[in-house]
């Protein structure tokens, strides 16, 4: 994985106020229904607050023509599209899932206001690389086993996301990253791994963080 780590601690534990908004509590029977109501509480338990209601849940995303390989929660609409491009088989086998365990990815808008901590360190790390910030998200990426959502660990096999750049952040002859910040305040910034000027693709590992995409 091409990343280069900023040798950064942020003091005391973030992680509730980086990530775990999102939603670590809401059950299956909620991210993968289509109902308003089941919609409603996905929402709800997001950072965004952008959204009040919707009218069913997006369990996949396009980037750039390509689907995600994962179902999940696909609600990061401050981005062109995001989605897992590492296969199921390969997650699983990375991750040791067995049985009936299925990989499960959740993206949302990170709402700086509300995560002020993750937001600090993200700009921080902008700053030291001479970046401009762009659209903050919160992406979880985890598996269901019988009808119940974990986390899978950080420590894990490469998984390789794609986010598509909005228009109101594209820039010709720009070079795009993206800013990872992880509970515990670990900040690492991961390159794009591809040509294409619509989209950053990159390589993370399981569980939860704060990402930004940012260019310079």
């Amino acid at each position: 994985m091409k990343a280069s780590t900023i040798k950064r601690m942020m003091t005391g534990v973030l992680t509730a106020a980086l990530v775990m908004a999102p939603a670590m509590s809401v059950g299956a029977t909620t991210v993968t229904g289509s109902s308003a109501s089941a919609a409603e509480e996905v929402v709800a338990s997001s950072t965004s607050g952008e959204v009040t209601a919707v009218a069913e849940v997006p369990t996949t995303s396009v980037v750039a023509g390509v689907k995600t390989t994962t179902a999940g929660v696909y609600l990061a609409t401050s981005v062109n599209g995001s989605v897992v491009t590492t296969g199921v088989a390969a997650i699983a086998e990375g991750y040791g899932l067995t049985g009936s365990e299925r990989p499960y990815a959740k993206f949302f808008n990170l709402d700086a206001k509300k995560s002020n901590l993750a937001a600090s360190a993200i700009n921080a790390a902008a700053e030291a690389k001479g970046a401009v910030v762009g659209p903050m998200l919160n992406i979880e990426l985890g598996k269901m086993s019988a009808g119940k959502y974990s986390l899978l660990p950080s420590d894990g096999a490469a998984i390789r996301l794609s986010l598509g750049v909005p228009k109101n952040f594209a820039q010709t002859g720009a070079t795009y990253a993206v800013v990872c910040v992880r509970p515990g305040g670990a900040v690492t910034i991961l390159e794009d791994l591809d040509t294409n000027p619509n989209t950053v693709t990159f390589d993370t590992t399981g569980g939860a963080g704060a990402y930004a995409m940012i260019k310079y």
